[in-house]
Order: structure tokens, then C-alpha cells, then sequence
């Protein structure tokens, strides 16, 4: 709970009336591969204890250094750590996280109402997803750095006509994009660096059941911060005597539920009463919530037959009914049990499956595109040899060396032939008939052929030999922080492919004329843009010339 953003103003709160100064460091932009991302927070104090962790220990004591030079000047730092090679070991971190991060240090005292860590504490008190606006750099006379604004949907909430339109308007986006975003506006013609955190409430777990099984769950919950409401129809098992302070207990009955808890502020439902027909009688009293998750203890058949026992269940409720609850980890002892029950809720909770990370494959689709007539070449690319294998043959075998939903490669000329040469791997093969009206038509045949799962597409070209599965990889770990953005490479002075881009710009695709292909998207997009440098991209085999000097080895 220390780590997290409530667990964070709780400290504050605590420490407030001992000491009059901090410091609030806060990452605002990352890249790469880092422990924490956008948004995370640590609070520092003037004896130079930290509250919460933002570099897993690797860089918070050299950190400390600079937030000492805060308390001196009573002025806003902004450092940055470079750790994405070996360059970090010359000024003495040695981190190697293959990641970079912008953080900045504010000076907290009553003179600025210790903001923004109050206005994050009034944020949290909203209950509601909301956006802490804060100015990080601004040539506008009256929007000055260090300014903060409190914004959410609610109206009521957010402070009428004190927020600029602009600011508003992005805030809004920035909470329905799920990622807090580093960004420069322009208002009355002055350029504003804004940062927009998003601030989640806490985790609401309902636990119904208030026997002795259920204070591991509780422990292991408070742990991460999470808003925690018990409900028992025993009186002994809803004696506030028997929990910690911060535990919100609520005599109910069954019947009683829906008037006594706000459903619709549940993110997740635990039913422990160890008595059938009570968990009977409190399960019809949420067949009309949209709680997310509901978890039944016991055996498979049991919830089998409380659902039978139910009056015809939509298939949506059934679908948010887990039990037996928790991750497969073998748990046994009620610790072990609420660890994995736990994990389960957090994992449903944002929608992810609770798989090893190791074996995740990414809901990405790679898109070859082979259709070109390699009319400057003069022969067909794409069957070229290098290193004993077609160039086609090269760029299947590099994407399924990568964790990825699927492999779509589009043919245009000779395609029967080309699909020929890659008739031993599982690939989706699609046959463009319009080619020759250019790359537009290829790239939105791959497009509308994807799967309904792909989050993203990565658009990869075979004529550009140079590219590797590290290469790849490099831009999907990118992808992965940042899922919103379109990733790019850099080299030349220019941005182009390969590249990913997600779902959400698939109908700008769609849009697409004659040859113009992912590089049109990437314009077109620019501030959505993260670019990795991969200087290796610039080769691309466009003549004989070309490819005579990546057979003789004379590629700079």
C-alpha cells in the first residue's frame, strides 16, 4: 500500500503535521523497457527518507541527491535517466534497464498548498477516475509551471470555467485513453508542457462473510491499497471490533444488500459465508450489478448449482462468476488461497488472463507486404537469395521468431509462386489483384484481414534485409508501454516502418490512396508517434546496386 498513489497521500497525511516540506517526484515520460511508468509517484522528506519506489531501487538514492537541491532552491528539477545501453555505466548508475524516464522533482510547503500531492488527495476523494493537469513548462503569462487542475467527467467536480478549453478537452481524452501522456498544447499562441495523470480510484473488494478465512484476503488486499467492505448477516461476524479501522463492516442481510451497498461502486465480490443458502440469497441480490467479478469459494458444482438455482442468469452475469476462485498455483493454506484470489481479481479487473509473462503472445498482427513488381530491380525481390534463403523466406521466418497473434503476408505479382516458396509455415497468405494501383491497397487488404483480436498491426517490408527479431522485438516492448502510440524506427533523419500501428487508426488505413502506406500514417499521426532508433532500417533493396552490396558485404 506505500507504493500506491493512496498509500502515498496516506504517508503525507500522517507525516504533514511533523514535517512542513517534501518533495514529490513523478515520472512523466518514459521509453522503453522501466520499472514504473508514467504517473507513478514517490514522495521524499527533507531527512531524505522516500516513500514508494519508482526505479526499484536502482536510481532513488541518486535521486535523493537531486531532491536535496529542491529543498535549497525551492524550485522545480526535472532529471533524466538514460539506461537503454551500456553509456549508463560511464556516469555510475550501471542499471542497464534498456529504458529511459523524465522525472520531476516539485517542493512541497504550506506556501503552495502542498500541491499537487493535495490536489491528488482531493482527486482520490472524487471516487471517481479523474486527471491531475499540471504545467510543466509554459511561455503563457498567466499558465505558469507548477500550475495544477483537478478534472474529471462529473462537472460538478471539476472547478467551472478555472480549467482552460484546451486543457479540458485533453484531460477528458486522457481518461478515456487509459495512460497518462506528456503533451504540448497551444493556447492564445503560447506552447504549454502539460503533463495528464490519470488518477484510479483504489480496488473495491466486497467480501460477504465475515468468518476467520476471510482476514488473509483482507491483509493481502490492504497490502495493494484496495478499498475493502465486509458484510455478514451474523452479528459476530460483522463486529467492527474484529477488523482493522480501515475495514468498512455493514450488518446485512441477504435482501438488505442492494439498499445498503452502492453496487455500482463494486469492483469485485467475494462470497464466504460457507452456507449455501445464504450465498444463494446474497447471489440474486447481484444478478442485476454490474459488478465485474464475482467469486464463489468451493467447488466447481457448487457454483454450477447456485447458477441453476438462480432465475434465468444473463450469460453476462455467468461470465463474471469465477469459482473456484484464484489462480492455479497450488495454493492450500488460506494465505496461499487469498494470494491467488487476490491475483485473480486484479488480473479481471483490468482485463487480463493472469498468464506467465514469459508466454504472453501479443494480440499484435505482422503484416508482410510483398505484393510490389520490384520494377526499379527488374526482376522479382522477393525471391531474391541471401544466405541461401529467398528474402521472402527470411522476413516469414524473422516474425515467427516473435510472439505474435498471427503472420499475414500479401502477395501481388507471381503470387502462386511466392506462396510456394513459404508453403511450410503457418502463415496467412492474401492475394492482391490491386497491386498495381499501389502500397495504400495492400496495406488495408492486410488490415481488413486481421484477426478481431489484433490490437495492433506491425507492417514489415522483405526488401530490408538488415531488420532482426531484436529489432522487432525492441519496437513491441515499446508497443506494449505505450499501447495507444504508434511505434516507429528512426534512422536517416526520417521515421518509417517497420512499424507498428493500433487498432484505432485501422479506419485511417482503410482511407488510404495509391502508394502511400504506413509512412502516410505516421505523418499523419506525429504526435501519437514513439520512434526507436534502428539505423539498420535505412537499407532497403530498391536496385542491383543495392543488392550487389549487401551480397559483397559493403553495407555501412
Amino acid at each position: 500500500m506505500k507504493s500506491s498513489l493512496k498509500g502515498i497521500v496516506k504517508t503525507f497525511l500522517n507525516l504533514q503535521d511533523m514535517q512542513q516540506q517534501f518533495v514529490l517526484a513523478t515520472i512523466i515520460e518514459t521509453s522503453g523497457s522501466t520499472y514504473r511508468k508514467a504517473g507513478a509517484r514517490l514522495l521524499i522528506t527533507k531527512s531524505g527518507k522516500f516513500y514508494g519506489l519508482l526505479g526499484g531501487g536502482c536510481f532513488e538514492a541518486d535521486l535523493l541527491e537531486h531532491a536535496q537541491e529542491v529543498f535549497k532552491s525551492r524550485k522545480t528539477q526535472t532529471v533524466f535517466y538514460d539506461m537503454r545501453g551500456p553509456e549508463d555505466l560511464v556516469w555510475g548508475l550501471g542499471l542497464g534497464c534498456n529504458g529511459a524516464v523524465k522525472i520531476r522533482l516539485e517542493y512541497l510547503s504550506q506556501e503552495n498548498n502542498y500541491a499537487p500531492i493535495s490536489t491528488i488527495h482531493a482527486g482520490l476523494n472524487l471516487n471517481q477516475k479523474c486527471v491531475v493537469a499540471t504545467v510543466c513548462d509554459s511561455t503563457h503569462p498567466e499558465l505558469l509551471p507548477d500550475t495544477h487542475f483537478l478534472i474529471s467527467n462529473d462537472q460538478d467536480s471539476t472547478e467551472a470555467g478555472s480549467v482552460p478549453k484546451a486543457i479540458y478537452d485533453l484531460a477528458i481524452k486522457t481518461l478515456n485513453s487509459g495512460t497518462c501522456l506528456l503533451v504540448t498544447v497551444e493556447i492564445d499562441g503560447h506552447k504549454i508542457d502539460i503533463f495528464m495523470a490519470r488518477i484510479l480510484p483504489p480496488i473495491h473488494l466486497l467480501i460477504i462473510g465475515g468468518g476467520p478465512d476471510s482476514m488473509p484476503v483482507i491483509n493481502t488486499a490492504q497490502l495493494l491499497g484496495w478499498n475493502i467492505t465486509v458484510v455478514d448477516y451474523r452479528d459476530s461476524y460483522s463486529n467492527p471490533d474484529n477488523f482493522p479501522d480501515n475495514v468498512f463492516i455493514v450488518n446485512s442481510r441477504p435482501e438488505e444488500l442492494a439498499d445498503k451497498i452502492d453496487l455500482c461502486k463494486i469492483d469485485a465480490v467475494v462470497l464466504m459465508t460457507h452456507k449455501f443458502e445464504y450465498d444463494l440469497g446474497y447471489m440474486k441480490n447481484l444478478v442485476e450489478s454490474s459488478v465485474p467479478y464475482i467469486g464463489l469459494l468451493g467447488p466447481i458444482a457448487r457454483k454450477d448449482e447456485l447458477l441453476r438455482m438462480l432465475e434465468n442468469p444473463s450469460d453476462d452475469f455467468i461470465k463474471r462468476v469465477y469459482g473456484p476462485v484464484g489462480l492455479n498455483i497450488g495454493g492450500e493454506l488460506p494465505e496461499e488461497i487469498a494470494l491467488s484470489l487476490i491475483a485473480e481479481i486484479q488480473a479481471v479487473v483490468n482485463n487480463r488472463h493472469g498468464n506467465h509473462l514469459t508466454n504472453i503472445v501479443d494480440n499484435i498482427s505482422i503484416i508482410i507486404l510483398a505484393a510490389g513488381s520490384s520494377s526499379r530491380f527488374g526482376a522479382l525481390k522477393q525471391l531474391l537469395e541471401y544466405q541461401g534463403k529467398s528474402l521472402l523466406k527470411r522476413s516469414v521466418e524473422l516474425s515467427k521468431k516473435i510472439q505474435c497473434l498471427e503472420v499475414l503476408v500479401v502477395h501481388g505479382p507471381k503470387a502462386t509462386k511466392c506462396q510456394r516458396e513459404i508453403s511450410s509455415y503457418n502463415v496467412v497468405n492474401l492475394v492482391n489483384d490491386d497491386w498495381e494501383s499501389g502500397m495504400s491497397s495492400s496495406l488495408k487488404l492486410g488490415v481488413k484481414s486481421v484477426s478481431p483480436e489484433s490490437k495492433a498491426i506491425l507492417v514489415l517490408l522483405c526488401d530490408q534485409p538488415l531488420i532482426t527479431s531484436d529489432h522487432l522485438n525492441q519496437l513491441i516492448r515499446l508497443w506494449r508501454e505505450n499501447p495507444d502510440n504508434i511505434i516507429a524506427c528512426e534512422y536517416n533523419d526520417t521515421v518509417g516502418v517497420p512499424a507498428i500501428i493500433p487498432n484505432l487508426h485501422y479506419d485511417a488505413i482503410k482511407k488510404l490512396k495509391g502508394d502511400t502506406g504506413a509512412k502516410k500514417i505516421i505523418r499523419n499521426f506525429g504526435k501519437k508517434v514513439i520512434v526507436a532508433s534502428i539505423p539498420e532500417a535505412k537499407f532497403d533493396i530498391d536496385t542491383e546496386k543495392d543488392f550487389a552490396q549487401l551480397l559483397g558485404g559493403e553495407i555501412n
